[in-house]
């Protein structure tokens, strides 16, 4: 909680705090904390749209946006009695981010990464026609990168991808004080998600040949929507997806509670229906097998849920409402979408298996990549230098490596990928964080949260796909999951201030 200071009268009980932070009252947000809502919103709803922010002048642009929100957050609040809902205050929130072990966590890997960049032991080197790599000395006892330009990515890019999202996450645990706040921004992005869904659609149908008017579509390229790769467009429609079917329990929770006779719950639980369609449709079979198998996860825990709260009540015309609306949403798009093509996809996966050609190939990458790690688990090769090295691992298996016509950018396997970059240290500290979180929402019973937990159900079913694809090497798409994490983290937060059940 950030620190309060009085401005009148001298002191303030802590039992203000509590009402200044409800919903019920439905105070005003201050206009600080609009203004980093606006900040914050137009961040992540830029992302996908600069090509899934894949080049520098999207990712140069994401930074600039995420030092401005942060900067935003920080700055001391005087509140007024009517935004405060009592006596007039003071909100300094610098000793919160300074009290965020993620913050710490973030500094030192980012520090880390700043190490290897200044210690390389490749430099990239080319004439007219091919590049390599040349060794040069290095203090063999720091982490070390390869020194590569900036334009063709390097330890920088990296650095530049990972501070933005860092400070995203943040922002948003520093800057929003009211649940209000944060129901605004998911309800943003999901309209965010929709547009993205809709161009794509219109994309496909009508042929056209750029990228939403800002590259040529290529021969080489897979896109759909905004996004430059297939996967990565796959990936965040179906972590939108989840995040919309979050929002719409959290409302369908709500409106039980209070015996509410209509919500915004049966309208989101439509919108994720169309994005789930929207992923199946962007021919990613990982998106597509992650969310189906989020989906069961889901709705066993829904349905556990329920039945364990079976005796609070509710409004039974609201369920039966919103169990009408999937019913025909599912059937109405079984009957007018034609999924012919979608399915090809699955048979031929399905038939084939592990012959066909791209399985093959990430299989063999898969076994390179091991090889990789454990020539580089201590040091790393540099954040954002796998590319660079995997050239001579990848070429044992010449199917894959077809005579060096194939450049492998990634390893087809997050889970290899950034221990290979970030080596022993960086990947410590990175399940260090991912430690305090469980640690922390354990510790805040977050278990049957109507919001908290399909949300994070989403970012695992993220970390899921990341076993045999990348999607956490889009930018994007990374930012997207770091800040619905540190959303329903600090949703439960200011639930449990305002005194409000942690189930709704």
């Amino acid at each position: 909680m950030q620190s309060a200071q009085p401005s009148h009268p001298a002191h303030v009980p802590a039992s203000l705090l509590s009402k200044f932070r409800s919903d019920r009252k439905r105070l005003p947000l201050h206009p600080r904390e609009k203004a980093v809502l606006t900040l914050v919103a137009v961040h992540l709803c830029f992302l996908p749209w600069a090509l899934g922010t894949m080049r520098p002048w999207g990712q140069i642009t994401s930074l600039c946006l995420a030092t401005i929100g942060i900067v935003l957050a920080l700055i001391p609040r005087n509140y007024t009695a009517d935004q405060s809902g009592g006596p007039a205050m003071r909100l300094t929130m610098w000793p919160r981010l300074l009290r965020f072990p993620i913050f710490w966590i973030g500094l030192t890997l980012l520090a880390y990464i700043a190490v290897q960049g200044f210690n390389p032991s490749w430099v990239w080197t080319r004439n007219a026609t091919t590049w390599w790599l040349v060794r040069v000395n290095d203090i063999p006892w720091l982490p070390t990168s390869v020194d590569t330009p900036f334009e063709r990515f390097n330890v920088w890019r990296q650095f530049i991808i990972y501070t933005s999202s860092w400070l995203t996450v943040c922002t948003v645990w520093t800057g929003f004080t009211r649940r209000r706040s944060l129901q605004i921004l998911v309800a943003i992005l999901v309209g965010n998600a929709l547009a993205l869904a809709l161009v794509g659609f219109l994309q496909e149908i009508l042929h056209a040949d750029t990228i939403v008017g800002l590259m040529k579509r290529e021969d080489d390229l897979s896109p759909f929507s905004s996004f430059i790769n297939k996967n990565h467009a796959g990936a965040y429609l179906s972590l939108t997806t989840v995040m919309t079917a979050a929002l719409a329990t959290w409302y369908f929770d709500q409106g039980e509670r209070k015996m509410k006779k209509s919500t915004p719950a049966g309208i989101l639980a439509l919108a994720s229906i169309f994005l789930a369609g929207t992923v199946l449709f962007t021919l990613s079979r990982g998106a597509s097998i992650a969310l189906g198998l989020c989906a069961v996860f889901f709705f066993g825990w829904l349905i556990l849920r329920r039945k364990l709260q079976a005796n609070r009540g509710g409004n039974p015309a609201v369920s039966r409402a919103v169990t009408v609306i999937f019913i025909v949403a599912l059937v109405g798009t079984a009957n007018y979408v034609d999924f012919s093509h979608v399915f090809k996809g699955f048979d031929r996966l399905i038939k084939q298996q592990t012959n066909e050609e791209s399985v093959r190939a990430r299989l063999y990458a898969y076994e390179a990549s091991k090889t990789m790690l454990g020539d580089h688990w201590v040091r790393g090769v540099g954040a954002g230098g796998f590319r660079y090295l995997f050239p001579e691992y990848i070429k044992k298996y010449p199917r894959a490596y077809e005579g060096g016509q194939l450049f492998w950018e990634h390893a087809h396997n997050d889970w290899l990928e950034i221990p290979i970059d970030l080596g022993l240290v960086g990947t410590l500290l990175l399940v260090g964080g991912a430690l305090w979180w469980m640690v922390w929402l354990t510790g805040h019973s977050a278990v049957w949260h109507s919001l908290a937990v399909p949300m994070l159900l989403g970012c695992s079913q993220t970390l899921f796909h990341a076993w045999f694809d990348f999607p956490l090497q889009c930018p994007a798409i990374l930012a997207t999951w770091c800040a619905l994490v540190a959303i329903s983290a600090r949703w439960i937060e200011i639930e449990s201030a305002d005194g409000s059940t942690t189930r709704g």
